[in-house]
């Protein structure tokens, strides 16, 4: 592995247990860690890593197909949100053994590990839809499918994270970016390969994704390398032993930590409404029509959601990529344990991670108050608002976060860590998809679909007041940080 060709910046923290440092360590924090003769398994390992969330973000666009699940498979909206929960669930709850899986064995396993969630799960979906199964069968293969973008995604995500440490938000934004991007193209192939006279060819969708996701995954069992992985010689047999053990020093100290659950907490407000929202965005572009009548003869809005997707899929990327540069240029410099403190003539303004959070959760909010106010039902042709409002906070918070995880908690256990934070955007997922199921569902009467502003009223100004909740808990979180010397 990359061990002593590659150099990496030390890390301390007052929330973390504080350990001897070696007399020999020495280091330098560019933007990317210098690489000398092995240099060509850095960019294969880099490559590698984008490629992976490149293609991992295929279940972003289920809402392309949801509204078909109800049309072909006469599946009621509760049932269709049970299959994007089994998906959100797949996709989040299984995240700390994964975590565990590429701290311990490596990214390369987990990669190694999506393929067998992907190939079922896809295969699964395809024969589901094209037989008309029951729908606790479409929940079965989501559920495989999220485990397997989860491993896909956190393979790539656990690379870069412990490869670039000199600039935690540009490191994390990259594979993050690219997970959003690939939603993008996958979008417009599916929409321009995959669509016939008869529509939207879903069962060939899912097929196409059950061989060429196992293909990439295969790919990243062999391209995906941490640099340092066998550096074990300079520590005790009893640090050696905790490390190997599930639940490490740091790992105890990371969940007996308050001030982790408050933030855990918070992303489960913001995240959740954005997982609910990107889940049933095609169905709720379905309640801007007007009320089948013969007394109304309004046109239908012209809102496209494989445009919307796409849409979503552009500002998250380019709020992940604009929130990790920006928070790395501005943000005061993380202590190191090797570096002195910067001098006083040589300070710049800074701001603090988590101002720049707020930022883009007060973005974030305001694209749900435009749906809760009934705004875009009067004005459809405004619902790219929403889908660009929401899916730039989304993706900011899910670059800002996890870099804020590594900044407060460091690197070394970052896959466990940060799979542990990411428990919450499932249950928030589950949580407000069921909101809006309920109201929605409730709205329909004795037809199959619920139209108007009704649909929807209450459940986003829920999710708006959620996020305006999650600034305060995080406000009262980063205060404590300041008081402990822990700098965001």
């Amino acid at each position: 592995m990359l061990d002593d060709d590659i150099t990496e910046v030390r890390e301390t923290s007052p929330l973390l247990p504080r350990k001897n440092s070696d007399p020999s360590f020495s280091s330098s924090s560019p933007i990317f860690s210098r690489i000398s003769s092995k240099s060509w398994a850095f960019h294969v390992s880099l490559a590698t890593a984008l490629l992976n969330c490149l293609w991992a973000g295929s279940v972003l666009i289920f809402s392309l197909y949801a509204p078909l699940f109800n049309e072909k498979l006469g599946y009621r909206q509760m049932q269709i949100n049970a299959v994007s929960i089994a998906t959100e669930l797949g996709m989040y709850l299984p995240v700390p053994v994964f975590g565990f899986v590429c701290d311990r064995l490596g990214p390369s396993r987990l990669s190694l590990l999506s393929t067998m969630f992907f190939g079922p799960g896809y295969a699964l979906a395809a024969a589901t839809y094209l037989r008309a199964w029951d729908y606790k069968v479409m929940v079965t293969a989501f559920a495989l499918i999220g485990m397997g973008t989860s491993a896909m995604y956190f393979a790539g995500v656990t690379t870069c994270a412990k490869n670039f440490t000199g600039r935690r938000g540009l490191a994390l934004a990259l594979p993050i970016a690219a997970f959003g991007l690939s939603s993008l193209w996958q979008a417009q192939v599916v929409s321009r390969v995959f669509t016939g006279e008869k529509g939207l060819q879903v069962e060939r969708v899912f097929a196409f994704f059950a061989i060429s996701l196992v293909i990439v995954g295969l790919i990243g069992s062999v391209g995906l390398q941490v640099s340092g992985e066998d550096q074990g010689d300079s520590i005790s047999e009893e640090e050696e032993e905790d490390e190997k053990s599930w639940v490490n020093a740091d790992t105890r100290a990371f969940l007996s930590d308050r001030s982790m659950w408050w933030f855990a907490g918070g992303v489960f407000l913001v995240t959740g409404p954005g997982e609910a929202f990107i889940n049933n965005m095609g169905t709720l572009i379905q309640t801007l029509r007007p009320i089948p009548s013969t007394s109304n003869s309004s046109p239908p809005p012209n809102v496209d959601p494989t445009l919307q997707v796409s849409l979503i899929a552009l500002t998250s990327t380019i709020a992940r990529l604009l929130a990790g540069s920006v928070s790395d240029y501005l943000a005061p410099p993380t202590p190191t344990s090797h570096l002195p403190p910067v001098p006083r003539a040589h300070r710049r303004i800074y701001c603090s991670r988590i101002y720049i959070l707020f930022f883009f959760a007060a973005i974030m909010f305001s694209g749900f108050f435009l749906v809760a106010s009934g705004t875009i039902h009067s004005h459809p042709e405004l619902f790219w608002l929403v889908s660009s409002s929401i899916g730039a906070g989304y993706g900011a918070v899910f670059c800002l976060a996890p870099t804020i995880v590594s900044v407060v908690w460091g690197t070394k256990n970052f896959g466990t860590n940060w799979g542990v934070v990411t428990i919450t955007p499932a249950l928030g997922a589950v949580v407000y998809g069921c909101v809006f199921a309920g109201e929605y569902d409730a709205g329909t009467g004795e037809s199959s679909a619920c139209y108007g502003w009704e649909c929807a009223r209450y459940s986003f100004a829920v999710m708006a007041g959620s996020v305006v909740l999650a600034v305060v808990g995080w406000y009262g979180v980063w205060k404590g940080w300041k008081r402990a010397g822990v700098v965001v």
